[in-house]
C-alpha cells in the first residue's frame, strides 16, 4: 500500500487532556510525544479542543483534536502542519513563516525529488508509512517494497532461482534490494536519510534488510529518473529510507510466524528507544531475526521436481541503528546517523534426482557485516538561505564458503568475498535568491566527490583474478525552483504554476563524464487538480564487477543450452566475465501525472501517472536464456560450434572453472562454446501507467474505513545487438507480468484495526523454448487485526497485539519448466514459494 503517511508511527501514550482551548491542547500534544506541531496562532484563535483520555499515537491525537475544527493535518519529516481544509497542502506552504506555539518556525519541509527545502516535486511519489507496514501485516522493509506494484522480485534478492538470468536477478547472502520496474536493483538509488550506503556483494545493490523496520519512519519512494538530483543509479528512481527523528520512550516487539506448508519459521524481536531535549533528540534500535528455510520437499510443486532445493533460505542476523542531532551554537547543528548488521544466511542444492547433497551438490554458508557512519554539520546563514556539509563511510563485507560433495566426499571447496567499501563527501547550499508574484525563487547548488571500492578475492587461494578496484567520481550540481503563478496572484484555471529545473556534472574517473539535466512543471487549474510533467536525463556507471569480474568458464551438459543432434556426452562450455571497456548505461525519462483531491469528497485522492524510460547502452550478458543459446539463432555470432583445442585452451585459460555437467570434465566433449561476456546492449524502452487511490470513506462513531488501491501496468521492450531482433520483456517470465495491483480497506477505531489486502501479480509468457506457454498469474489475500489494549492497569498498558495471515487463502506459483534439479520449478522473481503465512506480534511501550 504506497500513500500519504496519515498515521502516527510512534509509540502510543497516554493522553488526559481536558477540553480547552485548541491552541493550548494542541502543544500540549507536542510537549508530551516530542513532535514538532506546526500551526498559525490566527487559525486556531476561538477554536476550542474537545476532551481526549487514553492511548493514541501523537497523529491519532492530533486528529482527535481536529476531528469538529474544520482543520486538518499533515505529517512530513516527524514534523505535524495544521491548516484549513481548503488551504494549500503541506508542500504548497513551503517557505512561509507559521508559528509552533509561540515560536517562529521555518516550515521549509525537505522531501525526496528535491534537493531545495519547501520544493515540490514535480515527479510522481510514493510514501509507505510506519503505520502503514504495520496495518499492512509487513515485518521487514523488504515486505513493504516487495508488495508495491511499481516493484519486482528480482534483483538482488533472496530466493532468487539459478534458472533465473543474471542480469534480472540473482542470491547472495540473503540481501534484499529495492527493483523499481523490473530494471534492475543497481538502477534504483537507494538512500538512508538522504545518504549512500555501501553496495552489498557484486551487484551495485543496496541491502534494505540491514535496516531495521522498529527505526523507519517512513519510505518515499521517487519513481522518475533523478540522476540529476543525485547522480548514478537513479535511472529507475530513488527510494529514501527515513529514520524516527525526535522519539521519546521505549517500545519493544516480539513477533513469531510460520508458514502452514511448512517451513519459513521466523522469530523476530526489536527494541527502539529515543529520547529528546531543547537542543537535540537521539533514537536507537536493535533488531534480531531468526528464520527457518522454505525446502522443495515441504512443497507439493517442487518436491520431486526439484528435491534436496532450499526454495528460501535460513537466515539469522543482529542489526542495529542510531539517529542523532544537538544544536551546537546558535544555526549549528549536528546530524550523526549510524547503522550496523550482521547476517548469516545458506543455499543448499543437491545436482542430482537422488536430492541428496551430499551425493552431490553444493552448500553455501554466507555471513555478511556491515556498518555505516554518515555525520552532517548544517549552518544556517543569512535570510533562509543554509550551508551543510555532510559526509558518509560504510563497509560491506559478504564471506562465503562454498562446498561440493560427489559421493558423501568434499570435491570442491572455495571461500571468497565480496568486500565494498564506500566514501564520500558532499558541501550544499540553499535559500531564496529573489521573489517572484507567485513567490520566492529558490536554489540549491552543491559538489561532492564519491568513491565505491570492490575487493573481490578468494581467501584461500588468492589469484591475479582477483578483483581489487576502486571507482571516484567528482560532481557538482544545481537546481532551481520558480513559482510563476500561486494562489495569491492566481487566474481563472490558473491557480498554480511552479517551473523547475536541475543540472548535474560528474567525472568518473578513467571512464567517462556524464551531463544530466532535468525540468519539470506543476500546473493546477483549480484547488481540486493537479498536473504535474517532468522531463530529465539519467545514468548508470557500469560496476566495478561488470568492469572486472573474473572470467568464468561453467560447463553443462549440452541439452542445458538447448543443443541438439550431438553425441550422447557432449557438453557445452559457457564462457563470461567481465569488460574495462564499458562505458555508462544512459536513459532519457518522462513522466506526466494528473493528481486529483477534490474537495467536494473529502478525503479522496487519486494520482494517474504515465511513465516512458528510453534505456540505452544497457549492460547485460547478450546470451539472455542460456537454454535457447544453441538454438535460437539470434545468437549464433556468439556461438562456436565444434571448437578447436585451441579455442577450448583460451576459454579456460585463466578462467574460474565449474563443472555443472552429469559427469567428469573432458575437453574432448565440449561441442559448442557460448561466448557471454558483459557489453552495453543496444536499448531498451519502458513505460506504462500507474494509477493510486486512496479515500477516507467513513469517519464515524463505529470507526474510520479508508479505501486504497495502487496498480501499475508496464510495458518493455529490448534490443540486445543489431543482429538480434527487438524482443518483449516485460510479461516474460522472470521480468515484471504486465499488470500488478494492491487493494485494500481499513477499518480502525480506537483499539482495533482490520486489514483485508488484494494482490494480484499477472502471468507472463516462458518464452525460453520454441513451445512458448503461459504460466498463470497470482492472486493472495493478506488479513490483519491489530487490537491496542486499554486495561485499567498502567503495567498492562501501551500493548498493541497483531494477528496476520498473509496469502490467508495459500494460493501456489505455477510451474515452469526445468532442465536441472537445482532450478526452482516456478518463477522465483515475482512469485513466493512462502504459501500461507500466519504471524503474531505482540509490542509494548514502555
Amino acid at each position: 500500500m504506497s500513500s500519504p503517511a496519515t498515521a502516527g508511527s510512534e509509540q502510543r501514550r497516554e493522553y488526559h487532556l481536558e477540553a480547552q482551548d485548541l491552541g493550548t491542547a494542541l502543544r500540549a500534544i507536542g510537549r508530551t510525544s516530542g513532535r514538532e506541531v506546526i500551526f498559525e496562532s490566527a487559525l486556531v484563535d476561538g477554536k476550542r479542543a474537545p476532551k481526549i483520555d487514553g492511548s493514541f499515537t501523537p497523529n491519532e491525537a492530533i486528529e482527535a483534536l481536529l476531528k469538529e475544527s474544520g482543520l486538518v493535518a499533515t505529517y512530513r519529516n516527524g514534523a505535524i502542519l495544521i491548516r484549513g481544509r481548503s488551504e494549500p497542502s503541506d508542500t504548497e506552504l513551503a517557505g512561509s513563516t507559521v508559528r509552533s506555539g509561540d515560536v517562529s518556525l521555518s516550515n521549509d519541509i525537505l522531501v525526496t525529488g528535491s534537493r531545495i527545502r519547501g520544493a515540490q516535486s514535480p515527479s510522481p511519489t510514493l510514501t509507505i508509512s510506519h503505520e502503514d507496514m504495520l496495518n499492512a501485516g509487513q515485518n521487514t522493509l523488504a515486505d513493504a517494497i516487495r508488495a508495491l506494484p511499481q516493484a519486482s522480485g528480482a534483483g538482488q534478492n533472496p530466493g532468487i532461482g539459478q534458472n533465473v538470468p543474471e542480469s534480472v536477478g540473482s542470491y547472495l547472502g540473503g540481501a534484499s534490494s529495492i527493483n523499481l520496474r523490473g530494471l534492475g536493483s543497481d538502477a534504483t538509488l537507494t538512500l538512508l536519510n538522504g545518504h549512500r550506503l555501501s553496495f552489498n556483494g557484486a551487484a551495485q545493490a543496496i541491502d534494505i534488510s540491514a535496516i531495521p523496520l522498529a527505526a523507519v519512519d517512513r519510505v518515499e519512494i521517487v519513481t522518475d529518473g533523478a540522476s540529476a538530483l543525485y547522480g548514478s543509479d537513479a535511472v529507475a528512481g530513488v527510494a529514501n529510507i527515513i529514520l524516527k527523528r525526535d522519539y521519546s520512550g521505549l517500545d519493544s516487539t516480539a513477533r513469531f510466524g510460520a508458514s502452514t506448508d511448512g517451513g519459513n519459521e521466523q522469530q523476530q524481536y526489536s527494541l527502539v528507544g529515543g529520547k529528546t531535549w531543547g537542543s537535540g533528540g537521539l533514537m536507537a534500535s536493535y533488531d534480531f531475526e531468526k528464520d527457518t528455510p522454505v525446502l522443495a520437499r515441504q512443497r507439493d510443486y517442487a518436491a520431486a521436481r526439484s528435491p534436496g532445493l532450499f526454495l528460501y533460505p535460513a537466515l539469522k542476523h543482529h542489526s542495529a541503528t542510531l539517529s542523532a542531532h544537538q544544536t551546537l551554537a546558535p544555526g549549528l547543528t549536528l546530524s550523526v546517523d549510524g547503522l550496523f548488521n550482521e547476517r548469516w544466511t545458506d543455499r543448499t542444492y543437491a545436482l542430482s534426482a537422488a536430492g541428496n547433497y551430499l551425493v552431490r551438490g553444493n552448500r553455501t554458508l554466507y555471513t555478511s557485516k556491515s556498518f555505516t557512519i554518515a555525520p552532517s554539520l548544517t549552518y544556517e546563514l543569512w535570510r533562509d538561505w543554509e550551508v551543510s556539509i555532510s559526509g558518509v563511510y560504510g563497509e560491506d563485507r559478504t564471506v562465503f564458503n562454498s562446498t561440493g560433495y560427489t559421493n558423501g566426499a568434499v570435491s570442491s571447496h572455495t571461500r571468497s568475498c565480496y568486500c565494498n567499501h564506500a566514501e564520500g563527501t558532499e558541501l550544499l547550499a540553499r535559500g531564496s535568491i529573489f521573489n517572484l508574484p507567485g513567490g520566492s525563487v529558490k536554489a540549491a547548488i552543491g559538489a561532492g566527490y564519491r568513491e565505491n571500492g570492490l575487493a573481490s578475492r578468494d581467501l584461500i587461494s588468492p589469484s591475479s583474478q582477483d578483483i581489487d578496484a576502486t571507482q571516484r567520481d567528482a560532481y557538482g550540481f544545481a537546481e532551481i525552483t520558480l513559482p510563476i503563478i500561486t494562489g495569491e496572484n492566481g487566474l481563472p484555471f490558473a491557480r498554480r504554476l511552479i517551473l523547475s529545473g536541475a543540472v548535474r556534472y560528474e567525472d568518473y574517473k578513467r571512464i567517462d563524464t556524464v551531463f544530466t539535466p532535468k525540468v519539470g512543471a506543476i500546473y493546477s487549474p483549480t484547488s481540486d487538480i493537479d498536473l504535474k510533467v517532468s522531463w530529465g536525463k539519467s545514468f548508470k556507471a557500469p560496476t566495478l564487477y561488470q568492469l572486472f569480474s573474473v572470467k568464468g568458464a561453467s560447463v553443462y551438459d549440452i541439452p542445458v543450452f538447448g543443443g541438439t543432434g550431438f553425441k550422447p556426452g557432449t557438453v557445452g562450455l559457457y564462457s563470461g566475465g567481465g569488460n574495462p571497456d564499458l562505458k555508462p548505461e544512459r536513459a532519457t525519462s518522462w513522466t506526466a501525472t494528473l493528481s486529483a483531491h477534490p474537495r467536494s469528497v473529502p478525503g479522496l485522492s487519486a494520482d494517474l501517472t504515465y511513465f516512458s524510460v528510453d534505456y540505452r547502452d544497457r549492460i547485460v550478458t547478450p546470451v539472455t536464456y542460456i537454454t535457447q543459446a544453441l538454438s535460437n539463432p539470434i545468437y549464433a555470432d556468439l556461438i562456436t560450434l565444434n571448437p578447436t583445442g585451441a579455442d577450448i585452451v583460451s576459454a579456460l585459460n585463466g578462467a574460474q572453472f565449474f563443472n555443472n555437467s552429469s559427469g567428469a570434465f573432458d575437453p574432448a566433449k565440449v561441442g559448442a562454446i557460448i561466448h557471454s561476456q558483459y557489453t552495453n546492449a543496444t536499448r531498451q524502452h519502458i513505460s506504462g501507467i500507474d494509477l493510486s487511490l486512496r479515500y477516507r470513506a467513513w469517519d464515524g462513531p463505529l470507526g474510520s474505513v479508508t479505501l486504497s488501491g495502487n496498480g501499475s501496468y508496464i510495458r518493455s521492450r529490448q534490443t540486445l545487438s543489431a543482429l538480434q531482433p527487438e524482443v518483449p520483456l516485460a510479461g516474460t517470465l522472470f521480468n515484471p507480468p504486465h499488470f500488478r495491483g494492491r487493494a485494500g480497506v481499513i477499518w480502525q477505531t480506537e483499539q482495533v484495526t482490520i486489514s483485508p489486502f488484494i494482490n494480484y501479480i499477472g502471468g507472463v509468457d516462458d518464452q525460453r523454448n520454441a513451445a512458448e506457454y503461459r504460466v498463470g498469474s497470482m492472486t493472495t489475500l493478506d488479513l490483519t487485526g491489530r487490537v491496542r489494549l486499554k486495561p485499567a492497569s498502567r503495567l498492562l498498558s501501551g500493548i498493541d497485539l497483531t494477528l496476520s495471515a498473509q496469502n490467508l487463502l495459500n494460493n501456489k506459483p505455477s510451474v515452469i519448466t526445468t532442465t536441472q534439479v537445482s532450478q526452482a520449478p516456478y518463477d522465483s522473481a515475482n512469485y513466493s514459494p512462502a504459501g500461507r503465512f500466519i504471524s503474531f506480534t505482540i509490542s509494548k511501550s514502555w
